[in-house]
């Protein structure tokens, strides 16, 4: 149709006009913008803002929009392609003026309209050309609420579909693949002429049922010549159809039988199977369904917007059922993070977010969140209505664990020791034990491990986690499945095996930590600490046994003395010194002779401590360890333990004190070839020279420092001398280096999450920028490099107080107090991803 043939109506003219119809199927109401919302699968805020032309719809929007508007009959009758083209041209051509970008909005889709308008007919002719006397009246069930989410999954089962004549829906209890199964299949109507059918196993025990369903939803008699499966099998010769069977785990073997059987002999016949394990037959096409997608680190929840939030589907999810249990909930910006929260606890399982949903007639939402440490005690309140296994949580767990064998039992309740996943290494040194039982039949050994553990996963009681290229397999429980199988742990009356279990879980991660803590200062520095990010809910969980049995809290110092560098360059500053504080000031350790993880410890709590502006408490650790360092006789800890005794003395402006302890330091290195301990020595030695004011010997010991580090491949440590060249370079007059230099270390200090090296080197940036007269740029980075210091774990003290001091004495003269106060605020509001980038595109 012509360009000069469309009304200009504007969009939202259109679709208000249409909506306000009555509707030519009979209904005795008009279409509510929240009817059309529920249809579309919007917020009814959305088509406010359409109809008040605030806002212009997706494409996706659009066809579910013209599709609702035709179901409804609201478009006239003998001009429905028309007012759809009509409406679809409004919302392009508006679009287009609206875009910032030169993005074309797509043509209307002829072909999928014309789809549209076909499917009644398709449907009637499917109704009147089936050769067999087969039930027509069974239809798919009517999804009780709104489907929401699962766009990606939908588009990949309709592929599957396309491909395979047998796919399975695969995945734990309270997931959601019946309500995938059934959007998935009422949308394929024009696909499957002679029917869709849904055959639900979950309430047939006996195996021979299973054909005797088909009969019966088939509307099929038993017949003395024939078996109830060549019944089947005749009747639906040459029908092109869909069969849904759903849940079909406890049946399994029967199942996969059945499914055979009908492929084998029914070509045209297409089987799409919900299940919590796979049938494992030829030709299955096994999908696993994951959950809703959730926000996956809580922390980031403060930095995101709400519609930033509200994109995630189990959030989605929660709010659409919110509005139907609570009518009066708000959409303010907390109560969206809150739901935001709920919903990562939850893991995106839907039977989980619904049942919390329900609690919002007897609890806030602050409540929930608090309460959801329990997950099956707060999770048991159901649909009257569901079937007994999906009433709660739990009886969806029960179901499930009560299909596994006495094996399989065995080792779900002992994998439940892991927290936030594990290798299968770790399960076969931690759960592959006799534990102290008599009987052989009892036990788990290595052998079986892996049968035992694959039986879990395709059984959707484990997951795996498959890196990039198989570098790595993780397997991991959900939390309420990790929660269920730790209370059948605790039921078992031998409190010995239990802990032994754990005894075995603490060991295996104080001998992980004793492999990996060397790396650290190695070029595998990365690799290592994205290990210890994966293993850290164990390395806690391990912590926190050790720590409650007096006996096992010599290997919790051992695994603190190992594990502070990681709390360090992760930014944990207060949770290292707790656990630090925790084992060094145990009675245990109180009454042992010191060793060598001791001074380690020592070291470690008064690293932390400097960083964290303690610098009293800081030299009192650094002494110790000094004085334990050299009677044990270790040297590169004594090297080291000197070289933060030193800093604390910089800090001090103890500078003779200082000279004399960086000297032994760098000796001692010099002497041992260690080439990071050196480097390390010669940064303490530069910072000396710089606070000495000797900014020329500053500088070459800086740069020797680089070299080393970047000998043995540190990307991280090098932020130190990086960041003292900035400085040194500033007093030299070279600004323009010293802006570079300061570049550098911010560069180089982002690849760690700990932010107390960024917010320094931020902060020398910004008193470089200042000297360079660029007062704004400098204003505001200030403000950064403060929120930095202040945030956990930051530095309480600017690093170079003189230099910043006289900076904001000169940034008061420049500017006018409100004028600064809103510069140094749009510092304080950036986000640690935006200060970087603003500070590496100055």
């Amino acid at each position: 149709m012509e360009d000069g043939k469309y009304s200009k109506d504007w969009p939202h003219d259109w679709i208000k006009k249409i909506r306000s119809r009555p509707a030519r199927h009979g209904l005795s109401k008009r279409m509510r913008q929240v009817d059309l919302a529920k249809r579309v699968g919007v917020d009814p805020r959305t088509v406010q803002q359409w109809e008040n032309g605030d806002r212009l719809p997706s494409v996706g929007s659009l066809k579910r929009m013209i599709q609702a508007f035709w179901d409804e009959g609201l478009f006239l009758e003998g001009d429905t392609r028309q007012e759809a083209e009509e409406l679809w041209f409004a919302v392009k051509r508006f679009s287009e003026a609206r875009s910032t970008t030169s993005r074309e909005f797509p043509d209307f889709d002829a072909a999928w309209f014309e789809t549209l308008l076909t499917i009644e007919e398709n449907e009637r002719k499917a109704a009147g050309s089936a050769p067999c006397p087969l039930n027509t009246t069974a239809r798919l069930p009517r999804l009780p609420s709104l489907f929401v989410g699962r766009s990606q999954s939908r588009a990949d089962l309709e592929n599957r579909l396309n491909v395979h004549s047998l796919v399975s829906i695969v995945g734990p209890g309270g997931i959601g693949k019946t309500s995938l199964a059934v959007q998935v299949a009422s949308t394929l109507a024009e696909k499957y002429p002679h029917g869709i059918l849904m055959f639900e196993f979950g309430d047939i025990n006996d195996p021979l049922g299973l054909v005797q369903l088909l009969l019966s939803m088939l509307g099929l008699q038993n017949q003395a010549n024939r078996t109830d499966l060549q019944m089947v099998q005749e009747a639906l010769s040459n029908q092109k159809m869909l069969f849904i069977f759903d849940n079909c785990e406890h049946v399994i073997d029967a199942s996969a039988v059945l499914v055979e059987s009908l492929l084998a002999s029914l070509p045209e016949l297409t089987i799409l199977v919900t299940s919590r394990e796979p049938l494992n037959i030829s030709g299955e096409s096994v999908y696993r369904i994951p959950p809703l997608s959730f926000p996956a680190d809580e922390h980031s929840l403060l930095e995101l917007s709400e519609q930033e939030i509200m994109t995630f589907e189990a959030v989605k999810l929660f709010l659409e059922r919110a509005r139907i249990v609570a009518p009066q909930f708000q959409l303010t910006l907390p109560n969206i993070r809150l739901v935001g929260a709920i919903c990562k606890k939850l893991e995106g399982i839907p039977l989980a977010i619904e049942l919390a949903v329900v609690r919002m007639n007897m609890l806030t939402l602050e409540q929930i969140e608090e309460r959801l440490t329990n997950l099956l005690t707060l999770l048991t309140a159901g649909k009257r209505t569901a079937s007994p296994r999906q009433q709660t949580l739990k009886s969806t767990i029960d179901w499930s664990y009560d299909l596994l064998t006495g094996k399989e039992q065995l080792l779900l309740k002992r994998l439940s020791v892991f927290s936030g996943g594990f290798t299968l290494e770790a399960a076969e040194e931690i759960c592959a034990c006799e534990l102290g039982m008599q009987s052989q039949e009892e036990g788990i050994t290595s052998e079986i491990m892996l049968d035992l553990l694959s039986g879990l996963v395709n059984k959707s009681l484990v997951s795996t986690e498959i890196g990039e290229d198989y570098r790595f397999i993780r397997y991991f429980m959900l939390e309420t499945i990790k929660e269920y199988a730790a209370g059948k742990l605790r039921e078992e009356r031998d409190d010995r095996k239990r802990h032994l279990l754990f005894e075995r879980h603490v060991r295996y991660y104080s001998e992980y930590l004793v492999l990996t803590e060397p790396k650290f200062r190695t070029r595998q520095r990365d690799a290592c600490i994205e290990e210890v990010r994966q293993e850290y809910a164990n390395l806690r969980s391990a912590l926190q046994w050790a720590h409650s049995n007096p006996q096992a809290q010599s290997t919790g110092l051992h695994m603190v003395s190992n594990l502070y560098w990681f709390w360090l360059h992760e930014g944990r500053l207060k949770e290292g010194l707790l656990w630090l504080d925790r084992f060094l000031g145990s009675e245990a350790h109180e009454r042992g002779v010191p060793c060598a993880d001791t001074a380690k410890a020592l070291h470690g709590r008064g690293v932390i401590l400097f960083i964290l502006g303690n610098v009293e408490n800081a030299m009192v650790e650094a002494e110790r360890t000094v004085d334990l360092a050299r009677a044990l006789k270790e040297s590169s800890l004594l090297a080291t333990s000197l070289r933060l005794l030193a800093f604390l003395h910089i800090k001090q402006k103890r500078l003779e004190e200082a000279e004399s302890l960086v000297q032994q330091s760098v000796d001692i290195a010099r002497s041992r070839g260690e080439l990071w301990n050196l480097a390390s020595s010669l940064h303490a030695y530069g910072k000396l020279k710089l606070e000495q004011k000797n900014y020329l010997a500053a500088s070459v010991l800086l740069n020797e420092s680089v070299y080393f580090f970047e000998t043995v491949q540190d990307q991280w440590e090098v932020c130190g001398p990086y960041e003292s060249l900035g400085y040194s370079a500033l007093k030299l007059g070279q600004t323009a280096d010293s802006i570079e230099w300061f570049k550098k270390c911010i560069s180089a200090s982002q690849i760690y999450r700990g932010d107390w090296v960024l917010s320094r080197s931020i902060e020398g940036l910004a008193i470089a920028l200042w000297a360079k007269k660029a007062y704004s740029e400098a204003a505001i980075l200030l403000g950064a490099a403060e929120k930095g210091r202040q945030s956990l774990g930051g530095e309480a003290m600017p690093n170079f107080p003189a230099e910043h001091a006289e900076a904001i004495i000169d940034l008061q003269q420049v500017f006018a107090g409100q004028e600064l106060h809103e510069l140094w605020s749009k510092g304080r509001e950036m986000t640690r991803s935006q200060a970087l980038a603003y500070s590496l595109d100055i």
